[in-house]
């Protein structure tokens, strides 16, 4: 009876060791690995599909709003940012967005969010890849900002620049 008892004591041990050592693998392979600490991103318009009726130079005034080169801008990102929200490192949107997917592990990130602004809604998809201090994405955005149905897709990098502060 004593055997038996120990013979499934030892079932249970190995079995919660098995789990313990899965849930370290997957924190190891997930967003934890990117790196905590001032993060830079460039985002440049690639394409945009404007409301049927509208004249081409509504898309490079758009274009050029949305600056030649890509708009850069800068984050600080925390481990407790990573540690409770990992897709902190990607928020550029004021809180205007709310992620419904949001996967980022082994080296691949996917995301689909609901931008809602005083201009309208917008659907956003990122897709790319990552490593500890590197991003790169293609970022497409629908909906209707108030001019009808557009779409814009962006080409979307990050690097880590240091600490913050």
């Amino acid at each position: 009876m004593l055997e038996r008892i120990a013979a499934s004591n030892r079932g249970k041990i190995m079995r919660k060791l098995a789990v313990l050592g899965l849930a370290t693998v997957a924190v190891a392979t997930s967003a934890w690995a990117i790196e905590p600490g001032n993060w830079e991103t460039n985002s440049r318009l690639d394409d945009i599909q404007l409301p049927p009726g509208m004249p081409p130079q509504a898309g490079e005034m758009i274009r050029g709003m949305m600056g030649g080169e890509g708009m850069t801008a800068q984050n600080c990102v925390t481990q407790e940012d990573l540690d409770n929200s990992p897709e902190r490192i990607f928020d550029e949107t004021n809180g205007e967005c709310r992620y419904s997917e949001f996967e980022m592990s082994a080296g691949e990130i996917h995301a689909v969010a609901q931008c809602q602004s005083e201009q309208g809604t917008m659907d956003m998809t990122m897709d790319g890849t990552y490593t500890a201090s590197t991003y790169d994405m293609t970022m497409s955005m629908r909906g209707d900002m108030g001019m009808g149905p557009m779409t814009m897709t962006f080409d979307v990098t990050g690097r880590r620049l240091g600490d913050c502060g």
